[in-house]
């Protein structure tokens, strides 16, 4: 197997709206957005991607952010030590409008990493969301029920893929 070689792909993409109970400052997994993957040397790295269509049920989305989990653990995200207080993830909401909303503007957050996990056993990734305030997260939707062309539906997905090392 040759370095640098892509050796397994796998992925979950998720394209039904549902909710996540979100509380302030706390990481918060995104229900079933998660992926196995198993590889097929220590040495490997994987590859993982990323992509959150959501919507907060708070005018303040603009302290949220992601980050992956391998099993419970945060990965490489912000270093723990010099964080302080500071909420530590891997990417904060990008700006996606000019005003705050929160019921027809969703976020999408397109993020990616590369881990040295040094095993072969089953690794579970998973992607976490975190905000500065209460809220229900709304996935692969808006949060408003309305259906028109005004408000918008998407799909999220995670992608892990095995890097030969």
């Amino acid at each position: 197997i040759s370095t640098g070689s892509i050796l397994q792909v796998q992925s979950t993409l998720l394209q039904t709206h549902f909710t996540v109970s979100v509380t302030a400052n706390t990481n918060t997994e995104i229900t079933n957005l998660n992926v196995n993957i198993t590889p097929s040397s220590s040495s490997s790295k994987i590859l993982l991607f990323g992509r959150l269509f959501c919507e907060a049920s708070t005018t303040d989305s603009q302290n949220s952010g992601v980050f992956f989990l391998r099993g419970s653990t945060k990965i490489n995200a912000h270093n723990v030590s010099d964080a302080g207080s500071r909420n530590n993830m891997l990417q904060s909401l990008p700006a996606n409008h000019t005003s705050q909303n929160a019921d027809s503007t969703p976020e999408t957050f397109n993020f990616f990493t590369l881990d040295s996990p040094s095993s072969t056993s089953q690794i579970n990734y998973k992607i976490g969301y975190l905000n500065a305030q209460n809220n229900t997260l709304h996935v692969n939707r808006n949060v408003s029920t309305v259906d028109g062309s005004n408000y918008e539906a998407g799909s999220s997905e995670i992608i892990a893929m095995e890097i030969g090392g």
